[in-house]
């Protein structure tokens, strides 16, 4: 999906266009799973956020509009998620409860 990352219609990654060629997949990209998402940084397609609070003020205060947003995201762009710093940090520590250092480090997934 296009999770408003950047603004207009002349993008600089086109993302998934490039395998489909369809005009609404032009910036699109595979969401990840969350499992491990403190472990995973940098974060987004091309790496611009280093901490999970760079991606969680991205979500709360910075998706911008294009054509190809993902209609689930649009809600967000005028007035953000208005979360609070303090929900800001909760939301932060809830993802890292599905960290799992122990997968990391588990010679049985080395490969």
């Amino acid at each position: 999906m296009n999770n408003g990352l950047d603004l207009g219609v002349e993008f600089k990654d086109l993302g998934r266009f490039e395998v489909t060629g369809a005009d609404f997949d032009k910036a699109a990209f595979k969401m990840p799973s969350l499992r491990n998402i403190e472990y995973t940084s940098p974060y987004m397609h091309d790496g611009r956020f280093n901490t999970l609070e760079e991606v969680v003020e991205h979500y709360n205060s910075g998706v911008k509009m294009s054509p190809t947003v993902s209609p689930l995201i649009i809600p967000t762009i005028q007035k953000g998620l208005g979360l609070s710093a303090q929900d800001k940090a909760d939301l932060v520590a809830f993802l890292k409860t599905l960290s799992d250092p122990g997968l990391l480090t588990n010679p049985a997934y080395a490969n």
